[in-house]
């Protein structure tokens, strides 16, 4: 044995964007690096991109990506709200629409960062905590908005029935406990192709609470720990939805007594891709080339089902995979300036329907490209009033 040498070298804590913090200290009993292991020398530890280390998605462009999706979803909204919900939203591929695609790629991301918090060993008391913060001082500014400013200029002073201030409380108190969101407002917009409602968004809001609970239960059972088992269902709850799916368009009878539940099906089997996508992280390894290879392929064989195959839900799964994989590949290429966008997507997410709604009563004859474009400006207009509003003005990088 020789002298004790000590080396160290610093390296980046991947919680966090700041600089290097934690000291990686290596202790070997020999002054030079000769005599050291294979495997213990400096230049052979892994570090990130390495083929050594797990695969880890970047999340600097997170908040970014929840933006991108958000507009896609007020694209779509915007399109038909004079028109109404029969008709296909501006974006439309295999089917099936924009904010169909968007708000499943949004549960696949919660479940995704629901994963990732409590893999990270955060209480269920702090996990609560850090989505209420995030999310409901928006939900109550936005509410409202819409309860005490935009329901009185808006609503016809001929309308039948008015809300009065006892209405209009019990509106805001079942709005933001998730009671009854997305209920209606009579007196206005009572002629609009979705008549009464002006915060049309937030019903998912509901599901994704009711899901955070599921989560956790699973969780803290190992249930949603095992990566076999978490596969499984995973694969399990999508033929299911598939199945039944099916089955109530091919029996209408079937289909009315199911459809209360398809929409909690639909984004709960969204929810656990995300779980399981998280887990099983550490074999995606992407790269441009996978990316490019798998999305276009996932698109090739959706638009010859679509053309060649009967009508199935299995295009909508197909579908999904496809932006999935978009989002993934946008994930992992993004550059490291976007981790300081700021965190407007539950501004914008409150906005789109509102603004979509106003604009078109205001300017009902103007086309569906004009409108869209007026309504998604508006909505991005209101998301960053509201986001200064409740004093989320700052610069946040993309967190649990």
């Amino acid at each position: 044995m020789g002298q004790v040498t000590v080396c160290a070298m610093l390296v980046q804590d991947e919680s966090s964007d700041s600089k290097p913090t934690k000291l990686l200290t290596l202790t070997c009993y020999d002054c030079t690096m000769r005599s050291l292991p294979q495997a213990s020398r400096l230049d052979d530890l892994p570090s990130d991109g390495s083929k050594n280390r797990p695969y880890t998605l970047p999340l600097h462009g997170l908040s970014t990506l929840r933006i991108l999706i958000i507009l896609a979803i007020g694209v779509g909204y915007a399109s038909t709200m004079n028109i109404g919900s029969h008709a296909p939203e501006i974006g439309r591929i295999w089917g099936y629409d924009p904010s169909w695609y968007g708000i499943q790629m949004l549960f696949i991301l919660s479940g995704f960062l629901a994963a990732r918090s409590m893999s990270h060993g955060r209480a269920v008391k702090t996990f609560f905590a850090s989505r209420v913060k995030s999310l409901w001082p928006t939900l109550i500014a936005a509410t409202l908005v819409c309860a005490l400013i935009i329901y009185p200029i808006m609503c016809a002073p001929n309308a039948p029935i008015r809300m009065g201030a006892g209405e209009l409380s019990i509106y805001v108190f079942k709005t933001i406990l998730l009671i009854d969101p997305s209920n209606v407002m009579p007196g206005l917009l009572d002629d609009s192709k979705y008549m009464c409602l002006l915060q049309g968004t937030i019903w998912t809001l509901r599901y994704g609470l009711i899901l955070h609970i599921l989560f956790l239960i699973g969780w803290k059972l190992r249930i949603l720990q095992n990566p076999q088992a978490l596969f499984i269902l995973c694969i399990a709850s999508i033929a299911t939805y598939v199945g039944l799916v099916d089955r109530g368009v091919s029996d209408t009878e079937f289909g009315s007594k199911i459809e209360p539940f398809l929409p909690m099906l639909r984004l709960g089997y969204a929810y656990l891709v995300g779980v399981t996508l998280l887990v099983w992280q550490h074999a995606l390894r992407l790269n441009k080339r996978r990316i490019f290879i798998s999305g276009s392929a996932i698109a090739i064989t959706a638009s010859a089902f679509y053309t060649l195959m009967p009508w199935s839900s299995v295009l909508e799964i197909l579908g999904v995979a496809f932006w999935l994989t978009v989002c993934l590949g946008f994930l992992h290429n993004a550059p490291r300036a976007l981790q300081k966008c700021p965190r407007l997507a539950p501004a914008l997410y409150v906005s789109v329907w509102p603004s979509a709604q106003i604009v078109t009563a205001l300017a009902p004859l103007n086309s569906q490209i004009s409108l869209t474009y007026m309504s998604v400006t508006f909505a991005s207009v209101g998301a960053i009033a509201l986001f200064f509003l409740v004093g989320q003005a700052r610069v946040q990088s993309a967190r649990l």
